[in-house]
């Protein structure tokens, strides 16, 4: 059942096309703004400069947008993308210890470049009659009624010059930096939202390789995490849609990766494992090394304004901006997207549904957020010259995370459950079990002990 006549989404980037398709339905007509022209195939544009750097899609994010639209892994397939089980295929390197056993745990990985994943997420969105990506649009405005209650519009300026106004009941802020709702804040002589924020300065570099016949890496995805806080240089080998390969690497102030070839591959030997090393010793690469940087993560706390404007919902990165090491952020947006949509089927019978609209998905989506940013946070905060408030039990969860790795090396079970939290198909509220938690400490003080008697 509808329940308005014009909606405008800002940004046609995954957040922003997600959010379009959860509008599907219940509004005539979907504008999408998009200040890219954007592309016609396959590859990265500058509104997403970090698209060029290596992507996961997290198995919860392939679950949320396999709702959002039937059959979305088909059409992954399809396009060329790869897929393996998340415990198979797979060198996953923690500090002081092997590799993760291969073992098959049933969850679904998907390997290809975030540029082919938002294409077949656009093609399926161009598919809705009712909705209409305008793109080589600046948005220079939101609007809002005179006495700053609702929104009513949406301004953007084209490419060539031309001023346009949207008709909008409904204003989904998916622009990345959440500048439009800001600005309408401004305009509206309110005070800035709360933030947190935690100050990581982290440098990616990334490049595409290939390598000769029989010189193949035996794993499709290969990944050496840091041994923090001593060292922030962290590698990954990932294989993706074509016969290229993704070979990146990241660390903070000093750690920060080079962006030549020969040194790129000498960095890759200072990591915790040399396996990353030994394989780029075999790969040519192709193109320049991309480099990237990311000064902080940053959670926006809208929900805390008052009298917040009716029809006004800051959405994905708007909101919250995930440090993109952990490859949480299009995961975070696929699930809004499914949070809105279900939202607003429920409030077909209110009689304003757009009325508390964004009070009530924040309600919603407050714990999924607070979820992920504490996956993040903690490992983040490990580093001493990491800025931001660090909680009272940060020593404890850390070691808790270690022994977490430890125990999912000599357990198919905990290895599972590690993996399924990481991915956002569980909150890591699963591991307050008492039962599951005794397990842990149990397998990794036999870790250490194996360990250790190997030493001596």
């Amino acid at each position: 059942m509808s329940i308005g006549k014009h909606a405008v989404v800002i940004g046609a980037g995954m957040g922003g096309l997600t959010a379009a398709h959860a509008l599907v339905g219940k509004f005539e007509k979907i504008v999408v703004l998009e200040r890219d022209v954007l592309p016609t195939r396959v590859q990265a544009r500058p509104g997403v400069p970090q698209g060029r750097l290596p992507h996961v899609l997290l198995p919860g994010g392939l679950a949320a947008l396999n709702q959002l639209f039937d059959g979305f892994s088909g059409d992954l397939h399809a396009a060329g993308a790869k897929e393996s089980d998340f415990g198979m295929s797979i060198s996953c390197n923690f500090p002081g210890q092997g590799p993760l056993p291969e073992r098959a745990l049933g969850i679904p990985l998907i390997k290809c470049s975030r540029p082919l994943i938002e294409s077949v997420v656009r093609k399926r969105v161009e598919q809705q009659k009712d909705i209409a990506i305008l793109d080589g649009r600046r948005v220079t405005e939101i609007v809002a009624t005179a006495d700053g209650s609702a929104v009513r519009a949406v301004r953007c300026e084209t490419r060539e010059g031309v001023h346009e106004t949207h008709e909008a009941e409904l204003v989904i802020d998916a622009s990345g930096r959440g500048e439009p709702t800001l600005g309408l804040m401004r305009a509206a002589g309110r005070a800035a939202p709360d933030e947190t924020t935690i100050g990581v300065d982290l440098h990616y570099a990334s490049v595409l390789v290939t390598f000769p016949k029989g010189k193949e890496p035996r794993y499709q995805t290969m990944v050496t995490f840091p041994n923090a806080p001593e060292s922030s240089r962290t590698g990954i080998i990932l294989a993706r849609e074509d016969d290229y390969v993704f070979a990146g690497l990241s660390g903070r102030g000093d750690d920060a990766p080079p962006d030549d070839w020969p040194d790129f591959v000498e960095f890759m030997g200072t990591l915790g494992t040399d396996s990353l090393h030994d394989t780029l010793l075999h790969a040519k690469p192709h193109g320049k090394v991309d480099r990237f940087m990311f000064p902080e993560s940053r959670r926006r706390h809208f929900e805390r304004c008052v009298n917040w404007p009716r029809g006004l919902v800051p959405f994905a990165d708007s909101i919250c901006r995930f440090n993109p090491v952990y490859g949480q952020g299009m995961t975070a947006g696929a699930k809004e997207a499914v949070m809105l949509r279900e939202l607003l089927a429920s409030r077909g019978g209110h009689a304003d549904p757009l009325m508390g609209l964004f009070e009530a998905f924040m309600a919603v989506g407050g714990p999924m957020l607070d979820n992920i940013w504490a996956l993040s946070a903690m490992p983040d905060l490990a580093y001493p010259d990491a800025r931001g408030e660090r909680p009272d039990n940060l020593q404890e969860a850390l070691g808790f995370q270690t022994a977490l790795q430890r125990a999912a090396f000599l357990d198919e079970d905990i290895h599972r459950l590690l993996l399924e939290v990481f991915s956002l198909l569980k909150p890591a509220s699963a591991f307050n079990d008492e039962a599951i938690v005794e397990k842990i400490k149990r397998l990794a003080a036999q870790f250490d002990a194996a360990r250790d008697n190997v030493q001596a």
